[in-house]
């Protein structure tokens, strides 16, 4: 049988890891190149606009993820919370608010992935809440 590239906790933080070090290859290696990801401002589909919207749509700030927490394993299925932090590297646009260069906003999301057959993510969505 396969590896499953994720099938526990330490290859989701592994996941976030490389999506915090901007190891884009890496990040790939968890998720199908025909992904459909939902974040909770827009609808993305494959790598390339994954990419795109990673690294050109979020110039303005810095994101980083926290540890995963809550993770709830089902068939084929991931479930998750995280922390989140923007770090404002110029002045920008975040949620249809500005922000300015300096300031940081820290907030919640839960997270459910699709896995394929061989644990990677073919689907993922994510909906957030902004902690007050």
């Amino acid at each position: 049988m396969k590896k499953q590239a994720i099938e526990s906790v330490a290859d989701i933080e592994r996941f976030f890891d490389a999506f915090n070090r901007r190891d884009w290859e890496m990040v790939f290696q968890f998720v199908r190149d025909d992904c459909v990801w939902e974040a909770s401002e827009k609808r993305l589909e494959g790598r390339k606009n994954m990419l795109d919207y990673w690294t050109q749509d979020h110039v303005s700030f810095r994101e980083t993820l926290g540890m995963p927490e809550k993770v709830v394993f089902g068939d084929r299925t991931v479930y998750l919370q995280v922390k989140i932090r923007l770090d404002f590297l110029e002045d920008g646009f975040f949620f249809g608010k500005s922000y300015r260069k300096g300031e940081t906003i820290d907030f919640s999301c839960a997270d459910f992935y699709e896995l394929d057959e061989d644990g990677k993510i073919r689907a993922g969505r994510v909906f957030t809440r902004f902690n007050p």
